[in-house]
């Protein structure tokens, strides 16, 4: 028998904002608990406390069960499925196969730019939302962790390598704290000092400190540590000042990610691609009617 949860007034209110803000951002799901909980807070429906991050939590754990909100409305980016599973038979093989067959090409419609652009974001909880943004642009989208590795920075140079006399551009997005400002600097250093590469040219797109006073961010409570050595540095430069860059809604954050990708693309030649490009799926797609008909009669 499963437990059931007790719906209390407080609880129905809470869930009504939730409700409310995942319509208002129906364009932009699946949302994280983050990004809700932090809509909240600036919205000013709750408090911008840990313990209220843990109500939410369990509220909308209760929320999917009890069939109020859509599993598909909230996504959680850390935890994966890796499927090892076979398959019944060969038939639902190829016709898995089929469905697949000459599908996925994309070209490159960066390849007449004179710059090579990657979108680095600091975490993978948004990833989802920066790769569709990207991907009508086909540029790569770098999700860092936290400081990266010797190792990972370096292959970024060898993808730079393949690149040649093209201005390599990195647009970074994260958190404005200790550690989210000093990534983006510590990435420059290692890259430009330590591995000896030269001509990156490094932006940060967000979170800027104006960003967080135009659209008047709540703080994250946790992430001025007394104990962090960064913390005091960023204190004496910035202020008592930390923002994650999942405070911003979706919408903003679309908006930033494409004004600053097309801020650095030759449009025209962007679009010229983009022609050649769909002539080129509709010939795929006349092929891939060819062989679908050919294998349906032989099997």
């Amino acid at each position: 028998m499963r437990r059931e949860w007790h719906w209390t007034p407080y609880q129905l209110d809470k869930l009504n904002k939730v409700l409310e803000i995942l319509n208002e951002l129906k364009d932009y799901k699946p949302l994280t608990l983050r990004q809700i909980y932090y809509q909240l807070v600036g919205k000013g429906f709750i408090e911008n406390k840990v313990s209220q991050y843990g109500m939410l939590s369990n509220l909308l754990k209760w929320a999917r069960i009890d069939g109020y909100i859509n599993w598909d409305d909230i996504e959680d980016r850390v935890r994966a499925f890796h499927d090892l599973r076979g398959w019944n038979d060969e038939y639902h093989f190829i016709k898995q196969e089929l469905s697949k067959f000459l599908y996925g090409y994309r070209r490159d419609l960066l390849q007449s730019q004179n710059k090579y652009l990657e979108i680095w974001i600091e975490k993978d909880a948004l990833s989802s939302l920066f790769t569709r943004v990207a991907s009508p642009y086909t540029i790569p989208v770098v999700v860092c962790r936290g400081f990266s590795s010797v190792s990972f920075l370096h292959e970024f140079t060898q993808r730079l390598k393949y690149q040649k006399n093209k201005i390599p551009i990195m647009l970074y997005f994260g958190d404005f704290d200790p550690s989210g400002v000093e990534m983006l600097n510590s990435m420059e250093i290692t890259l430009k000092e330590e591995l000896g590469v030269p001509g990156i040219i490094f932006k940060r797109i967000a979170l800027l400190k104006q960003d967080i006073t135009v659209y008047n961010l709540p703080h994250s409570p946790e992430a001025l540590k007394k104990t962090d050595t960064r913390a005091k540095k960023h204190v004496e430069e910035h202020g008592e000042i930390a923002v994650e860059l999942d405070a911003l809604r979706p919408d903003i954050l679309e908006n930033k990610i494409k004004t600053a990708v097309e801020t650095e693309l030759n449009i025209h030649l962007f679009n010229k691609e983009a022609g050649v490009y769909k002539k080129e799926l509709d010939l795929l797609n006349q092929l891939k009617s060819k062989v679908v008909k050919f294998i349906k009669e032989v099997t």
